[in-house]
C-alpha cells in the first residue's frame, strides 16, 4: 500500500475520493438544476406577482374612473332635477300670468256687460216713466179738461218731451 503524505491511498482512500468527486459531480449538476428549477419557479412567481400589480392597478384605475364617472352623473342629474324645477316654476309663473290676463279679460267684459245693462235698465225706466206719464197726463187731461184746452196742454207737453228726455242723459 502506498501512502501519501500520511494518508493511505488503498481502496477505500480511492472510494473515498470517488464517493467525493461523485458527490461533487452530482451536486453541482443538483445545484444547477436546483437553481434552474428555483430561477423557474422565481421567475414565474415574479410573473404572476407583476400580472398581479398590473390587474391591480387596472382595477384600481377602472374604480377611479367609476367613482368618477358616478360623480359626474350625480352632478348632471342634479343639474338636470334643478332645470326641470326651473323649467316647471318657469310654466308655473307663465300659467298663473295667463290665467291673471284671463281674468282681466273676463272683468273688463263684466264691467261693459253691467255698463249695457245698467244703460239698459235706465232706458226702461226712462221709457216707462215716459209711458206713465203720457197715459197719466192723457187722462187727467180727457176727465179734466175739456177737449180744446187739454189737447193744447197735451201738445205743449208733447213738445217738451224731447228736450227733457236729451237734458237727462
Amino acid at each position: 500500500m502506498t501512502e501519501f503524505m500520511g494518508i493511505t491511498l488503498d481502496e477505500k482512500f480511492w472510494v473515498l475520493i470517488a464517493f467525493i468527486i461523485f458527490v461533487l459531480v452530482v451536486g453541482k449538476k443538483a445545484t444547477k438544476a436546483t437553481n434552474e428549477a428555483l430561477d423557474a419557479r422565481s421567475n414565474a412567481i415574479q410573473d404572476k406577482i407583476n400580472i398581479s400589480e398590473n390587474t391591480l392597478t387596472e382595477a384600481q384605475n377602472l374604480l377611479k374612473d367609476s367613482q368618477e364617472a358616478l360623480v359626474n352623473h350625480k352632478s348632471k342629474a342634479l343639474e338636470q332635477v334643478a332645470k326641470q324645477k326651473q323649467q316647471a316654476i318657469d310654466n308655473a309663473k307663465l300659467y298663473l300670468e295667463n290665467i291673471k290676463k284671463e281674468i282681466d279679460r273676463k272683468n273688463i267684459s263684466a264691467d261693459k256687460e253691467i255698463e249695457y245693462m245698467h244703460i239698459e235698465a235706465v232706458n226702461n225706466i226712462k221709457n216707462k216713466i215716459t209711458d206713465i206719464t203720457l197715459r197719466s197726463v192723457e187722462e187727467v187731461a180727457v176727465t179734466e179738461f175739456n177737449n180744446d184746452k187739454s189737447n193744447n196742454i197735451f201738445d205743449e207737453f208733447v213738445k217738451n218731451i224731447p228736450s227733457a228726455l236729451t237734458s237727462t242723459k
